[in-house]
């Protein structure tokens, strides 16, 4: 009996080795996906898009190792688009830096703040599915913020790719339709996908899309399309989230009028017209 009792403390004490705490989980992840970030600076430039693939493949099963005690159901899709498309498109908009490591250094720190910040609020997420938690507010704000982050790379990296105007429609319908769901899926955290959820996306992405190949023909900087295209994200989800939340006042809605319409003066005032 003292042998079988110490063979499964010691079986015990291995698998807690694995498994570890969540905070050590999600310290770890951050960390390999960080080196991995640096790695693509370092490689030849031929495999550095070979590398963004494998960092975004490599967020989803570190993202799966970091939460998969508690995911159910949908949650196998839903708590995992943000993690992959933060990983992906701060590994591309990489590329697009100068050749600088002091402004590298500091994206890289960007993206280890980040990163472990998504997987918080993911986790959160997580444990709010099947109980009400008091964290779950700042989790909204927190992951509204990347959304946003993510949107502004993504654009901007479209944009500098000077792809036709269809082609820019296609790819910002796609993804914003794809963050959207992630982001209204978020406040109430259903145990399944709502028709209402997937509608309201659908109607973001499209709304995303038809600005982003209006703004193809505009003469504006990469930096500035990318705004335009992320305020409108801020109002559109934000009135949205709102309504879901039943919040929808009329000073809230001319709150996010407001942002969308200085970020649409800004833009054709810094237009390069003629």
């Amino acid at each position: 009996m003292k042998k079988l009792f110490k063979f499964q403390k010691l079986t015990f004490k291995r698998k807690k080795i694995i498994l570890l705490d969540k905070r050590q989980r999600f310290t770890i992840q951050t960390l390999i996906l960080t080196a991995g970030l640096l790695t693509t600076q370092l490689i030849w430039e031929d495999y550095r898009f070979v590398m963004v693939l494998i960092l975004s493949i490599l967020s989803y099963v570190l993202t799966i190792w970091s939460l998969s005690e508690d995911v159910k159901g949908i949650e196998w899709g839903l708590l995992f688009i943000l993690p992959v498309f933060f990983t992906a498109s701060v590994s591309l908009f990489y590329f697009l830096l100068p050749g600088r490591w002091i402004t590298r250094l500091m994206i890289t720190v960007v993206f280890s703040v980040g990163t472990y910040a998504i997987l918080l609020v993911e986790n959160i997420y997580n444990v709010a599915v099947a109980r009400s938690i008091q964290l779950l507010r700042a989790a909204h704000s927190v992951g509204l913020l990347v959304t946003l982050v993510v949107i502004f790379l993504v654009t901007n990296i479209i944009y500098s790719l000077r792809l036709p105007f269809w082609q820019n429609m296609i790819i910002v319908v796609v993804s914003g339709f794809v963050l959207a769901l992630q982001s209204l899926w978020s406040i109430k955290l259903e145990t399944k996908i709502s028709t209402e959820v997937v509608i309201l996306s659908i109607l973001v992405g499209i709304v995303l899309g038809e600005l982003a190949g209006t703004l193809s023909f505009w003469p504006v900087e990469n930096s500035t399309y990318s705004l335009l295209i992320s305020a409108s994200y801020y109002t559109i989800a934000g009135v949205i989230q709102q309504h879901l939340l039943g919040r929808l006042f009329n000073n809230i809605i001319r709150e996010y009028i407001i942002v969308f319409i200085f970020c649409l003066v800004l833009t054709y005032l810094s237009a390069q017209w003629g």
